[in-house]
């Protein structure tokens, strides 16, 4: 173990062509090495064409039940309609999870969902070695987040929520190469957990966005993601400082975080 091993984590691949591109790019950098693929992503077959034989990288399935973007949507890989609460009148999964709240979908029809997912990325060649989550729906449906855990359990499965030690400082990239070296200095010897979404600044990723942030602003800070995590000065100056990027299934699980946890930092509790 290094002084400080990062399970460094790219999330989204297959929701678009520029994510798929850019995962691509930081993980042949050689410091990502856990990909979070979602199968109800519009370009998950392309994904798998250009990703799944790559025996360098973990892969995970990054369970999707939502779709946040206004203009850029995607649906379930069963058939859903809206009594399921999972989908709008268009088949496409909602843009929030805190709308569940009223749409009360049940546990068993999600974890079908989640099994039709799990086998269509084995379907496409991804050798999925750990289960994660797209904007943390356990948060608001009563009884999913133990229904995840023991589907891993069964699947044989690398549980995500065992891993979140989050570096402080570490997860604002907006510094670039310089702003990391400083957190890093800071931090004790350990086991941290950090998550990505790589894309290029496209036409395609300008058309996502919603009422929260406009898809100019997600594309360029997306692209800046790329651009820290592919810079070829990455790792040799992580590895002076004795620190190196760790797969799952490399690493030591901890205590498993608290669903209750993740609701207070996003703020969820005070919303509802």
């Amino acid at each position: 173990m290094a002084r400080i091993d990062m399970v460094a984590r790219s999330d989204d691949l297959g929701s678009s062509i520029s994510a798929n591109q850019a995962i691509d790019r930081v993980t042949r950098a050689g410091f990502i090495k856990n990909v979070s693929v979602m199968a109800p992503g519009p370009h998950v077959e392309a994904a798998a064409k250009l990703l799944a034989g790559r025996q360098d990288l973990c892969f995970g399935m990054h369970t999707t039940l939502n779709a946040e973007w206004d203009k850029v949507k995607w649906g379930p890989v069963i058939p859903l309609d809206e009594t399921s609460g999972l989908v709008d009148a268009k088949g496409y999964f909602l843009s929030n999870p805190s709308m569940f709240a009223s749409t009360k979908p049940a546990v068993e029809a999600i974890m079908r969902e989640v099994a039709a997912q799990l086998e269509k990325l084995h379907t496409l060649g991804f050798a999925i070695q750990y289960l994660d989550s797209h904007m943390f729906p356990e948060m608001v449906i009563p009884g999913l987040d133990e229904a995840m855990e023991d589907f891993a359990k069964k699947k044989g499965l690398i549980d995500h929520m065992y891993f979140y030690n989050l570096p402080p400082g570490f997860q604002d990239f907006s510094g670039g190469l310089p702003a990391m070296t400083e957190a890093l200095k800071t931090l004790p010897n350990g086991q941290y957990f950090f998550v990505t979404h790589p894309s290029l600044d496209t036409e395609e990723m300008r058309m996502t966005g919603n009422a929260e942030v406009r898809g100019e602003e997600v594309a360029k800070a997306r692209a800046y993601e790329t651009e820290v995590f592919s810079t070829p000065e990455l790792v040799p100056m992580l590895a002076a400082m004795s620190c190196q990027g760790v797969r799952y299934d490399q690493a030591i699980p901890q205590q498993r975080a608290k669903v209750e946890a993740f609701k207070q930092m996003s703020g969820y509790e005070q919303e509802s």
